[in-house]
């Protein structure tokens, strides 16, 4: 006789479930199915409505989960610190943002119109949820600390070159760029770094 599973705990239940839609959304491009879901869970159907108050709670906990970054910041900014100057910092900042970009992009895509329509449902007022303002706000914050480790290589402000960071890694994953993107993490660096003018076209006063 085959030993029964032993029961998840509440948490453990809401994890196994948050954690199975985002890769389900990513390789069928669209927002799975409860079955779907319970089945990579390791769950039974019903279980997700016992677990999450109704779809718009799912959404909001996935992205969420989507939406946090896999180190702290002071893991990364250590991590950054260890790298020999801005040109090597951007690059493997930019290779480290490429994928999680495009894994948050295809996510996004698919679920944020969804839980929108849930949130119109329920009454809720329309904009951005406050998890994910909070989330890009945490983000910058990031990002600024990383460029205020190469502050004395920069000709502008760590809030400017963070933000520029950011729309250059999030652009290269829009809807109607080419696939493959160009903004490549050796792109986007060399562009943060030198610009779009060649050298020789630059005119007196542009340096």
């Amino acid at each position: 006789m085959t030993p029964r599973a032993t029961p998840m705990a509440p948490e453990e239940r809401r994890a196994a479930i948050v954690s199975a839609v985002a890769p389900l959304v990513l390789e069928h491009g669209r927002m799975p199915s409860t079955r779907e879901i319970a089945q990579a869970a390791g769950i039974a159907e019903g279980t997700i409505y016992r677990v999450f108050e109704d779809k718009g709670a799912l959404l909001h906990a996935v992205l969420e989960e989507v939406l946090r970054p896999p180190d702290t910041a002071d893991q990364l900014v250590g991590l950054m610190a260890s790298l020999p100057g801005l040109a090597t910092r951007l690059l493997v900042l930019a290779e480290r943002s490429q994928a999680r970009m495009r894994e948050v992009h295809a996510t996004m895509m698919v679920m944020r119109p969804l839980m929108e329509q849930a949130a119109h449902g329920r009454g809720a007022p329309l904009g951005p949820p406050r998890f994910l303002v909070e989330a890009n706000e945490a983000l910058m914050e990031r990002l600024t600390r990383v460029f205020e480790l190469s502050a004395d290589e920069l000709r502008v402000e760590p809030l400017v070159a963070a933000a520029a960071f950011r729309a250059l890694m999030l652009g290269a994953h829009s809807p109607g760029m080419p696939s493959p993107s160009p903004l490549t993490p050796e792109v986007v660096t060399r562009l943060l770094l030198e610009g779009f003018a060649r050298p020789d076209s630059r005119q007196e006063g542009d340096a």
